[in-house]
This record gives structure tokens, C-alpha cells and sequence, in this order.
């Protein structure tokens, strides 16, 4: 019986790899497109993989596109998918952020008419081609490492290398672009953004944490491994064991994937709406992420509700926070531990994590993230 459900297991996963590679090379085109630098920008036109809800990737593009509305740009979203309606798609984009500015449309993608068509994830790219206006790239991460290498990375690595306009949210998107690819055309970085408006902090005693015996922990995980969701695991499960030893309980709380996803030294508690959110933080004295690739929102969540966080030197975090702001640890369990003590009984090292990320995180806004953007468009050339 096993080997007959590994086998069915095996089989269903041939299918739905061949199936979406087919779907891909449907529409790969590896030819570089000759970009034509439009007589004004009045339409802009995303091309998305769909509108999932909560997702932070597509949270990232509709507030670009809002920011760009407000700047008197008529913005919109194509879907390369079909399997949601405009309803479906305008709804999750209402929950996801509320008052979010640009229309949603559908249609023919060789019908589109624009002056500038902005890809969003990989696989878009090859469908923005098809489109006249001027194409661009919106980079929020260095998509090949989503897969193991073999062909699904490498047409993914191929995409910024056709000549699109790329621009990189962050710094470390255009880094990993440059060093990895033969790219022919600009790659501009925006600022990574955040509003503070929807996480604040409610005032966390640190003098306390030197007597405390119960600490609480919020540990982000999703199913990929550029969030590092078992070596998490691996290090929070041995640090209760040892914390333990030394008279103190450590309650681990993950969230972020579905509650299917099974964790090891605490309860998984799903996916969870920004109000959800806020109250885990401030329920939480420490929090962890594991950011490999390209940042994700999270630790700006937690750290503007005063939440003391780790990450991973072998991560990306360092590439958007200057030092000093988070307890960047490594995959050495060693050095996390010592860390964690250090930081249990040192409040002041606490205050100061709370005190430089709290400044750094007052300099960010998607409003500003949008004026760089605008300003972008204004100089196409």
C-alpha cells in the first residue's frame, strides 16, 4: 500500500511540474526586446500572477501602484491567470489593502493598451513581451533561487537579461541581478518601504527580562526554503530544551503557513490577518524570521511594535537595516543560544535594538518609495 501511494504521490508530482513547465514554454521567448522609451507616461499596466490574499509580494505591488495613482497615473492589473474572476481578484485586493487605487482588467494581453507594462514576477515577464509600451521589471526577489537549479531556474534566471527596465526593491535584488546575469539594460532600486500606521508598539518592559521565567516567541514560517523554516525550528526546539535546564519555559508560536504544515516545538497557528498579527507581537517577547533571499515585511512588523527580533547573518537583513538593529545570529545553535541569553539579561541592549530600528523604520514610507519611482518614470531615456 505505501509504495502504491508513493508512487500515486510521485506520479501527481510529474504532472503538475510538466504541466506548469509546459504552461511556461507556451510563452518563453528568450529573444531581447528593443524597449521604446514612450512620448509621456499617462497608463500603466502591471502584469500579475494572480491576487492571492495576504500575499506580500502582491501587498507590495498594489501599493506601488496606489502611490503611482495618487501621482496621477492611471494604473492597472492584468492577471496572467484566469482561474479568478475581476470580482474574485478586486475583493482579495480590498482585504489586502483597503483603499488600494487602479483597476483590475481583463481581456486579451495582445490587446492591452498602455505606455509602460510592468512585469511582477518572473514567469510575467514572458507574458509583458507580447505587449507594446514600454516594459519594465518590477524586482522583489532573485526568483531562481525559488527552485533548485535545472530548467524552471534558469528561465527564470533569463528574464532579466531580455532588456526590460528593471527596478529593484531594495538593494540586494540588483546585487545578486548583477553578479549572477549578463544584463543589458538599467536596473534602478527603490527604496524597501513600510507603514507604520498598521503595527505600533504598545510599550514592552525590558527590565523585566532579567527575572522573567516564561518567555513568549513569534516565529514566522512558510513552506520555502528561503525562510529557513526547519533550521528555525532545529534551533528554537533545542534552545526550550536547554532554557529548561536553566529553570525558564520558552512558548513557541509559528504563523504564516497553513496550519497543515506541521512545527516542531510549538503550535503552528496559521495565516493571520493584520489585526491577528498585532496582537501576537505584542503578546511576544522575542520574535525570529529567517530572511535568505530577499526580504520580506515582516521584520518591519515586528520591530515597529517594539519586538526584539533574530535573523541570520547567512540572510539578507543586513542589506536593508543598519547595525544594531535586530539580534542577527548564524545557523551555529551556539551562538544563538549565548545570544539569547545575553539579550535576556541585558535590557539595555534591548533598548538600544528597539531605539536604532525605530528611527530607521521612521524614514520609510511607500510614499517615498513612490516619488522614487515617479521620479524613474520621469527620466526614461
Amino acid at each position: 500500500m505505501i509504495k502504491v501511494l508513493k508512487k500515486v504521490n510521485y506520479l501527481r508530482k510529474q504532472r503538475n511540474y510538466k504541466k506548469f513547465i509546459d504552461n511556461i514554454l507556451k510563452v518563453v521567448d528568450f529573444t531581447p526586446i528593443e524597449n521604446n522609451v514612450p512620448e509621456k507616461v499617462e497608463k500603466i499596466t502591471f502584469i500579475i500572477p494572480g491576487m492571492p490574499l495576504y500575499s506580500g509580494g502582491h501587498t507590495s505591488i498594489l501599493r506601488l501602484g496606489t502611490e503611482l495613482s495618487k501621482n496621477g497615473y492611471d494604473v492597472r492589473y492584468f492577471s496572467i491567470y484566469d482561474n479568478e474572476s475581476l470580482e474574485e481578484m478586486k475583493s482579495n485586493a480590498e482585504a489586502t489593502l483597503s483603499g488600494y487605487k487602479g483597476t483590475f482588467i481583463n481581456g486579451l494581453i495582445e490587446d492591452i493598451e498602455t505606455d509602460v507594462v510592468i512585469a511582477t514576477q518572473w514567469d510575467t515577464v514572458y507574458h509583458a513581451k507580447k505587449i507594446d509600451g514600454y516594459k519594465m521589471y518590477f524586482v522583489q526577489d532573485y526568483e531562481p533561487y525559488f527552485y533548485m537549479f535545472g530548467e524552471a531556474f534558469i528561465i527564470a534566471q533569463k528574464t532579466y537579461e531580455l532588456g526590460f527596465h528593471m527596478i529593484s526593491l531594495g538593494a540586494w535584488n540588483k546585487h545578486m541581478v548583477e553578479r549572477e546575469c549578463s544584463i543589458i539594460s538599467p536596473i534602478d532600486v527603490i527604496t524597501f518601504p513600510y507603514e507604520g500606521k498598521e503595527y505600533y508598539d504598545k510599550g514592552r518592559n525590558f527590565d523585566e527580562y532579567p527575572n522573567k521565567k516564561e518567555f513568549n516567541m513569534a516565529v514566522y514560517v512558510k513552506d520555502t526554503g528561503k525562510r529557513a523554516p526547519y533550521i528555525c525550528q532545529h534551533m528554537v526546539k533545542k534552545l526550550q530544551g536547554d532554557l529548561l535546564k536553566d529553570g525558564i519555559t520558552l512558548n513557541v508560536k509559528y504563523y504564516g503557513e497553513s496550519t497543515d504544515f506541521k512545527c516542531d516545538g510549538g503550535k503552528n497557528i496559521g495565516k493571520l490577518t493584520k489585526e491577528e498579527l498585532l496582537e501576537l507581537y505584542n503578546n511576544s517577547d522575542f520574535g525570529m524570521v529567517g530572511s535568505l533571499t530577499n526580504i520580506s515585511l515582516v521584520p518591519y512588523e515586528m520591530l515597529a511594535t517594539g519586538l526584539p527580533i533574530f535573523e541570520f547573518k547567512e540572510g539578507t537583513f543586513n542589506y536593508f537595516f543598519p547595525k544594531g538593529s535586530a539580534l542577527v545570529t548564524s545557523f551555529d545553535y551556539n551562538e544563538f543560544y549565548e545570544m539569547f541569553k545575553n539579550a535576556i539579561n541585558n535590557p539595555n541592549l534591548l533598548k538600544e535594538i528597539n531605539k536604532v530600528s525605530k528611527e530607521y523604520l521612521n524614514t520609510l514610507s511607500w510614499q517615498n518609495t513612490g516619488k522614487e519611482c515617479v521620479e524613474i518614470l520621469k527620466n526614461l531615456k
